[in-house]
C-alpha cells in the first residue's frame, strides 16, 4: 500500500469524548483519496481543467483505536477492486507506532462537477491501480452495519412516517464544501454528528448517566447526490437496531426543498465510560425502554 497522508491530531480535532471526532477521520480518509489519485496519474489541476471532482459513493469505516490530541498517524492505501466509472480501496490510518486506528473501504468515483453526473476513470489509472492491489483483511470487514449497500432512496415524507427523529437542520455552508460548492462527505458526516444530540434526546430512556458518553465503532455511508452551498438540509434518524452492548442507527440526510435523500448511513455505537476509556453494557431497563422504539428494516 502507498503511504498518502501525514498528520497528528489537533485539539479543535476533537469532540466532548476527548477523541478525534468521526468527522475528521472521513475528511483525512478522502484527503488521502486526492493523493493516491495524484500518485496514480489523476492530478488536481488536471481534474480543476476538466471540470471533474473526486466522490466517494460508498464508504465504509471501523473505528479500533482512539486518537487524543496531539498523536501522530499516517494513511496507507490500495486498490481493492476496479471498474469502468468505480474504483475500490482499503486505507489504514495507523499511528506512529503502526498500530491501526481505523479501516476505511471507499467506493469512489469521477464525476462532473457542473452535472453531477459520473464519467469514466482515465485507462492509465486504473492501469496504475492494478500495481497497488490489495486485499480487505478481516478486521476491516463490516459486522454491525450492512454489508452490502441496496442504493434504495428513502423519501423525506416516508422518514416521517415511519416516526424517524430530528436531527441537523440548516443550509449547506461554504465550509462545508469544495472550491466549486459541492458538499464534501466529511460534512455529511459532521452534519449527522451536529444533530445527534437531539436524536438521543428525542429517544424515550436515551440519557445516559453521568460520566458516560457514546462512541461509534463503526460506520457505513452511501453517497446518493451532493448538496450545494445554501440548500437546506435536515437529517432524520432512527435506532434501527438493538443489542446486548451496541446499537444501530440509521440516519438519511434530505434536501429540504425536494424531500430527496442524498445521503444514508448507519453507524454502530456503544455506551462509552470516559473515565476508563472503555466500552460499557447499558443498564437493562434503559435496553428494554430503547428496544421498543426500534425501526426495522431501513436500507441505505
Amino acid at each position: 500500500m502507498l503511504e498518502v497522508l501525514r498528520s497528528s491530531v489537533n485539539t479543535w480535532d476533537c469532540d466532548h469524548m476527548g477523541h478525534m471526532n468521526v468527522r475528521r477521520y472521513f475528511a483525512h480518509a478522502n484527503s488521502g483519496l486526492a493523493v493516491l489519485s495524484l500518485q496514480l496519474g489523476l492530478s488536481p489541476r488536471r481534474m480543476q481543467e476538466q471540470g471533474l471532482a473526486l466522490r466517494a459513493r460508498d464508504q465504509h469505516l471501523r473505528f479500533r483505536k482512539e486518537l487524543r490530541p496531539g498523536a501522530g498517524f499516517s494513511l496507507h492505501a490500495g486498490a481493492v477492486d476496479q471498474s469502468p466509472s468505480l474504483l475500490t480501496t482499503y486505507a489504514e490510518l495507523r499511528t506512529l507506532q503502526s498500530e491501526v486506528s481505523a479501516t476505511i473501504v471507499t467506493q469512489s468515483a469521477l464525476a462532473v462537477r457542473a452535472s453531477g453526473e459520473l464519467t469514466a476513470w482515465p485507462a492509465e489509472l486504473l492501469e496504475a491501480a492494478q500495481r497497488i492491489r490489495c486485499e480487505v483483511p478481516e478486521y476491516a470487514q463490516p459486522r454491525g452495519v450492512i454489508a452490502r449497500a441496496e442504493r434504495t432512496r428513502i423519501t423525506r415524507d416516508q422518514a416521517l412516517a415511519l416516526g424517524m427523529l430530528p436531527g441537523y437542520l440548516g443550509p449547506v455552508l461554504a465550509e462545508d464544501c469544495d472550491e466549486l460548492g459541492l458538499m464534501r462527505e466529511s460534512a455529511c458526516m459532521g452534519r449527522i454528528a451536529d444533530g445527534i444530540a437531539h436524536f438521543f434526546y428525542s429517544l424515550q430512556g436515551g440519557k445516559r448517566p453521568d460520566g458516560i458518553g457514546g462512541a461509534a465503532l463503526e460506520y457505513r455511508f452511501v453517497f446518493h447526490s451532493w448538496p450545494r452551498v445554501s440548500d437546506a438540509i435536515e437529517v432524520r434518524s432512527a435506532l434501527s437496531a438493538l443489542e446486548p452492548k451496541t446499537m444501530q442507527v440509521t440516519h438519511y440526510l434530505f434536501d429540504l426543498e425536494t424531500g430527496a435523500c442524498c445521503a444514508s448511513s448507519q453507524a454502530v455505537v456503544v455506551w462509552f465510560d470516559l473515565t476508563a476509556r472503555k466500552a460499557v453494557v447499558m443498564p437493562d431497563e434503559v435496553r428494554a425502554k430503547l428496544q421498543t422504539q426500534v425501526i426495522q428494516g431501513l436500507t441505505l
